[in-house]
């Protein structure tokens, strides 16, 4: 009967140790991806206005939120050619 019970109570404690462990990290704010386009005929002014689309977007985001100050991970910046125009996306994960 004890053996039982000290089987039963390890396994909910690694449930247990399992499922604190699993929950995510909050660092106190809000994130949220934020995203931009461009489109030209050359992907060098293309990708540049789609970088400067993105940092008119998170300047926006941080004046709505009312925040001082925000955090920006890593940009990307994609690149395709439809038609005869190039089309860049340019993302990032800003939090607040």
């Amino acid at each position: 009967m004890i053996r039982k019970v000290l089987i039963a109570s390890t396994a909910l404690a690694a449930i247990a140790a399992f499922t604190i462990a699993a929950q995510p990290v909050v660092a106190g704010g809000s994130c949220t991806i934020v995203s931009a386009k461009g489109r030209g005929t050359d992907e060098t002014k293309t990708s540049a206005r789609s970088v400067k689309h993105l940092t008119n977007k998170i300047n926006h985001y941080a004046h709505k939120n009312k925040l001082t100050a925000v955090h920006v991970g890593m940009r990307s910046t994609v690149c395709s050619k439809k038609g005869g125009l190039d089309v860049c996306k340019s993302s990032a994960k800003v939090c607040g």
